[in-house]
């Protein structure tokens, strides 16, 4: 038994006790899950009218093809002056 081996309880990869890991199957579903939660989260974003970063860039790169667009922390700041204005957001 190898000094990896006596590490971690076995004759597998190191970190994985000694188990083999499966082939990379299932990578496209995990793909397809990925993408349908973000299509998700862009309708309940759309519904409660939080901003959506990745709908801005498509219009922009649709739209206004010769200009760069806002980065992600610009976006989301110019969201919330837009929403909130510049002033307190409390009500007292």
């Amino acid at each position: 038994m190898g000094t990896d081996e006596r590490r971690h309880g076995g004759t597998g990869a190191p970190g994985h006790g000694g188990k083999q890991r499966p082939a990379a199957a299932g990578h496209g579903a995990s793909a397809g899950l990925r993408e349908g939660i973000g299509k998700a989260l862009s309708v309940v974003r759309q519904v409660v009218g939080a901003p959506d970063y990745e709908r801005y860039l498509e219009h922009h790169r649709r739209c206004h093809a010769g200009a760069a667009p806002l980065g992600r922390r610009e976006f989301y700041a110019e969201f919330v002056t837009w929403r909130f204005g510049s002033g307190p957001t409390r009500c007292c």
